[in-house]
């Protein structure tokens, strides 16, 4: 039937246009943003997948941040600590050559503190936004976010200190001695026994136990340590015991060859003491002379070297989880991309096709309202 109200092809003309133009719409968008899915309706489920991995990768985005601010924190500390390494070899050579005779021991004691100046002075600099690692002042820990989720890595700072103070080379002279625990033919050890050994303002208690409770107390300042020993074993044994135990401890402690133990870096050593009793046929005392001035030297030479394994080994335990972040961080990206990205060579190939389909539905209308047209020749 033949109707100039109802025009049924043109309808169905304006409906294919409609519909082509919904589809262009939906290619423009495609290509101006470059994504696939760009709103929650274009596919709901993939759409919340993709906002979950878009708010992971701004989690790993800050902790990238996080493990660099890390690493560059420790970078400094490394290479200040590694200056302070180079002047400790100067440090010993100055003291070497202060006992030779005819030298004026006060000019080589005022080279030893100006050693200990530059010591303070690299670690005083070694800071990084307000973070320093190895000064006297140091206390706490360095955290580095390790994952999304908020885990931390702990780099102990207090064990980093690498200042004249902290290295116990304060007031160093060419006569100033080490610390040396002697001992005689009365030489007894038995539980409750023990030796305290300053570090700083740290006392760390070394109780001899032979499976009883402890005498010592620990306080705010003050840590306490079992030497476990039994009835069986050669006061050498055990006096090794002691110095592994405090070996653990940072303090660099050995047998010389008299057999009397040379603690090189610590404050002060005393016999007994926070409850302990005095170890019998034990002496504590300092070592004069050139032979004293160096072993303090060495023992700083050993605590650096370990500093400074300390905060290389924590640099590459940072290196490591700032590369695995970088690599997880791509991987999340590429697979974000995989879900939401568009396919550009497609979408330009859809919307050529589009506007060709456009431009015949734009005819096929024009065609359809002619039609109208031609029933006024009915009437002629």
């Amino acid at each position: 039937m033949s109707s100039i109200n109802t025009n049924v092809a043109a309808m169905a003309a304006v409906r294919s246009l409609n519909t082509i133009s919904g589809d262009m719409g939906k290619t423009q968008q495609r290509i101006e943003t470059g994504l696939r899915i760009s709103q929650a309706n274009h596919d709901p489920a993939v759409f919340t997948i993709a906002q979950r991995m878009r708010a992971d990768l701004n989690g790993l985005n800050a902790v990238i941040d996080s493990q660099n601010f890390g690493r560059a924190s420790l970078s400094v500390a490394r290479d200040a600590a590694t200056r302070i390494s180079n002047e400790l070899g100067r440090l010993k050579q100055t003291i070497t050559q202060g006992q030779q005779q005819g030298l004026d021991a006060t000019t080589m004691n005022n080279q030893i503190t100006s050693s200990l100046s530059n010591i303070d002075a690299f670690a005083n600099s070694a800071t990084f936004n307000g973070v320093n690692l190895i000064n006297s002042n140091t206390t706490g820990s360095l955290q580095v976010l390790r994952d999304i989720t908020g885990t931390v890595t702990s780099i102990d700072s207090s064990d980093l200190r690498s200042s004249a103070g902290g290295l116990n080379l304060a007031g160093l002279t060419v006569n100033q001695g080490a610390n040396q625990i002697s001992f005689n033919s009365s030489l007894a050890i038995s539980d409750g026994v023990g030796f305290s050994v300053t570090v700083g303002t740290t006392t760390f208690v070394y109780e001899f136990n032979n499976n009883a409770s402890l005498a010592g107390s620990p306080g705010p300042n003050t840590i306490v340590r079992a030497v476990e020993f039994t009835a069986t074993q050669s006061p050498l044994a055990v006096l090794g015991t002691l110095i592994q135990a405090m070996a653990q401890d940072g303090i660099n402690a050995g047998f010389d060859n008299s057999g009397s133990i040379i603690v090189s870096n610590a404050t002060a050593v005393a016999n007994g003491g926070n409850g302990t009793t005095a170890v019998t046929g034990a002496q504590v005392g300092l070592i004069g002379g050139a032979q004293g001035a160096i072993a303090r030297v060495d023992g700083a030479i050993d605590t650096a070297g370990t500093i400074l394994a300390r905060i290389g080994a924590s640099l590459q335990q940072v290196d490591g989880l700032r590369d695995f972040s970088v690599q997880l961080r791509d991987s999340l990206k590429e697979g974000l991309g995989a879900l939401v990205d568009a396919d550009l060579a497609e979408e330009s190939a859809r919307l050529t096709s589009l506007q060709t389909r456009q431009q015949l539905a734009t005819q096929s209308l024009s065609i359809a309202n002619q039609q109208s047209q031609s029933l006024l020749s009915l009437f002629r």
